[in-house]
């Protein structure tokens, strides 16, 4: 991890946020929609339980340790301040699940966190180091002086500067008046090829998450690479969208009077699932 955490936090938000927009779940008005997201693409997995108190609703849970013949769980745990509940899967609650290995995806988001961190702090420092075009020597306390002012007065746009012709007179004469260093800004400026680093990972972690990037290149696309990139764009994606249509599945057989539904973007397309 980078020391730079404000700006992996600000990263992972913003990133997260496009992730979470992609997936669109119509469910019961009483459920807060928010919560369900949150907890599918933070934890992997969210539960839908039918408690005797709440009735049908979703709760992050924990599986225990019940294994079936494939070492699927069988059995879960939900323990919240005013939820408690212990379900068999199938029998009185089901598992919505967003990866076949029931992990989080946050991984993904924190991976190009932390490179676009990386990028933003290179194009702070370069930035920074785009002013100090010049430095210069003198050869006593009073010419630094003189010319840290003059400096100052240049920096602030003078149009005529005036500097005591003692100035020349304590050492500094014709041949090595004063030391100077003028870095060449122009051909050093390089905090355009960072931001353009940047919108590159942005663009890897659109791609990896479904949303299609073309990028910013000159040249026309041809066929092949397109249907690459749409390739790309899809593989996660689509594991998603299956793990998701076989989870709802499962749900709406066990109760179908929730009718779930949802709606994922990825691959330029919107793709629906049941009612919408």
């Amino acid at each position: 991890m980078i020391e730079n955490d404000l700006n992996t936090r600000y990263y992972m938000r913003s990133l997260y946020q496009r992730l979470y927009a992609g997936l669109t779940i119509k469910c019961p008005e009483l459920w807060n929609v928010n919560y369900f997201k949150n907890v599918l693409f933070g934890q992997g997995f969210v539960a839908i339980i039918d408690h005797p108190e709440y009735g049908k609703i979703p709760q992050i849970c924990a599986p225990t340790g019940e294994r079936g013949i494939f070492l699927q769980p069988t059995k879960i745990l939900v323990s919240q301040p005013l939820v408690k509940f212990e379900g068999e899967i199938g029998v009185n609650c089901e598992i919505v699940r967003l990866t076949p290995d029931w992990l989080s995806v946050i991984d993904i988001v924190e991976h190009y966190a932390v490179r676009m961190a990386i990028a933003l702090t290179s194009y702070d420092v370069a930035m920074i180091n785009n002013r100090a075009a010049f430095m210069a020597a003198g050869k006593n306390k009073s010419a630094i002086e003189t010319i840290k002012q003059l400096y100052e007065d240049l920096t602030k746009g003078k149009p005529l500067l005036v500097y005591d012709k003692a100035l020349k007179d304590e050492g500094l004469d014709e041949t090595d008046p004063i030391w100077t260093f003028n870095a060449d800004v122009k051909n050093n400026y390089i905090s355009d090829k960072i931001l353009a680093d940047l919108h590159t990972i942005r663009e890897d972690f659109d791609t990896e998450i479904g949303i299609a990037a073309i990028g910013d290149k000159k040249e026309r696309m041809i066929t092949d690479e397109v249907d690459k990139l749409t390739a790309d764009s899809t593989a996660r994606a689509e594991t998603w969208f299956d793990m998701l249509t076989q989870s709802f599945d499962k749900v709406n057989a066990l109760f179908p009077e929730l009718n779930l539904s949802f709606t994922m973007k990825y691959g330029g397309e919107t793709h629906e699932y049941g009612e919408n």
